[in-house]
C-alpha cells in the first residue's frame, strides 16, 4: 500500500504542475509547446478526474488511515481540478 500511495502522490503532483504550466505559459506562442499541449490535454483531463477517485479508493482500502501519504493525493487532485477550472490565465492575450 505504501508504494501505491507514493506513485499516486507523484502522479498527482505531475498533473498539478501540468495545469499550472498551461496557465502560466502562452502555449500558442511556441509551436512545439502548443502541439505537445494539444496532444496531451485530453489525457491529462481524463487523469485529472480519475486521480481523486483512485486516491479515494486506496484511502478507503487503508481503512481511512490518517497517514499523510495516503491523504495527500486526494488533496492534490482536488487542487488540480480547482486550478484547471478556476485559475486564470496569467499571460496577456
Amino acid at each position: 500500500m505504501e508504494k501505491q500511495s507514493k506513485i499516486l502522490l507523484y502522479i498527482s503532483c505531475f498533473i498539478l504542475v501540468y495545469w499550472f504550466l498551461t496557465k502560466l505559459i502562452d502555449l500558442y506562442d511556441y509551436a512545439i509547446i502548443g502541439a505537445i499541449y494539444e496532444l496531451t490535454a485530453l489525457i491529462f483531463l481524463f487523469a485529472t478526474f480519475l486521480m481523486p477517485i483512485l486516491a479515494l479508493v486506496f484511502w478507503i482500502k487503508s481503512k481511512f488511515s490518517t497517514k499523510i501519504k495516503i491523504i495527500s493525493p486526494v488533496i492534490i487532485s482536488i487542487i488540480s481540478i480547482l486550478v484547471m477550472i478556476y485559475f486564470p490565465f496569467l499571460y496577456e492575450n
